[in-house]
């Protein structure tokens, strides 16, 4: 580990970043039990916190949060997910990276949003085993084995030190609308936020692409229909559904000061048509 101990002392590395996602919580220790093993590998690092609240075991939802921010964090960020069904299992693990990003996931489709929007140079497949802590045990590969790398990763050391190249890793089909018809496409609920806004996997690209505007005439989800668009949510009358273009830059379905997602009984998954 002459490398990483060189790296310590470098000025340079002093700032780097890294992001946690995961579907740990916060009722239990794991959330800590990872950090700590970053700070004690890397102890200047910044570890920003995306969110810990996701679904449990829920890749669809962890690959739009992450899709959604990675980019307003600095160049060269290292963003550790660690939403991991499969863990103990022969799924691989792997660090994904751009010119400007390094991602260090498992390898089920978590990053398949990024590594759409980023120009990926390499994926290696983590095989090195010295740079994980020991013993791994098979039930925490966050703790063991991502956060580990990501850590030795920000003290500088080179992504290709942890294994070989991979050509071949899961992608989700997690952002891709159907357009059944001209006028009419089907979507699906990526994310619900803590104010109830229902996201959708429907970008205003998508929208503009379709039906010449940024938004459908007409949406029809769970038996309700929405007919109305409003550019902030404060523009909307109380007690109404509307749509709107979010922060994200997805298609969400929003009550002004209320939760959309309760009235209409929606959650992560949920069927949405759109129609023109």
């Amino acid at each position: 580990m002459e490398l990483q101990a060189q790296n310590r002392n470098n000025p340079l590395l002093a700032d780097r970043c890294v992001t946690f996602l995961s579907d740990f919580g916060h009722r239990d220790a794991y959330v800590a039990s990872v950090k700590g093993i970053i700070l004690g590998i890397s102890p200047k690092v910044k570890i920003i916190d995306i969110s810990h609240e996701i679904s449990q075991h829920d890749v669809c939802e962890a690959a739009f949060l992450l899709a959604s921010c990675y980019h307003c964090f600095p160049s060269h960020s290292i963003h550790l997910v660690v939403v991991d069904p499969g863990v103990g299992s022969n799924r691989s693990a792997i660090i994904a990276s751009s010119s400007d990003h390094v991602f260090v996931a498992p390898d089920n489709g978590v990053l398949s949003l990024v590594l759409k929007k980023e120009k990926i140079k390499e994926v290696i497949d983590i095989k090195n085993n010295l740079y994980f802590r020991q013993p791994v045990a098979p039930t925490f590969h966050g703790r063991d084995i991502l956060g580990p790398v990501a850590a030795h990763l920000a003290s500088g050391v080179p992504a290709q030190e942890f294994g070989p190249g991979l050509k071949e890793f899961v992608k989700l089909d997690v952002d891709s609308p159907n357009q059944k018809r001209p006028n009419t496409v089907l979507a699906k609920v990526m994310h619900v936020d803590r104010f109830g806004n229902i996201i959708t996997n429907v970008q205003g690209e998508d929208l503009i692409r379709w039906f010449g505007k940024d938004h459908p005439r007409r949406i029809e989800i769970q038996g309700q229909i929405i007919d109305h668009h409003y550019s902030y949510y404060a523009q909307a009358p109380p007690k109404k559904l509307f749509s709107i273009l979010g922060s994200s830059g997805f298609l969400e379905i929003s009550v002004f000061s209320n939760s959309a997602a309760r009235i209409l009984g929606t959650r992560v998954g949920a069927m949405l048509k759109l129609t023109n």
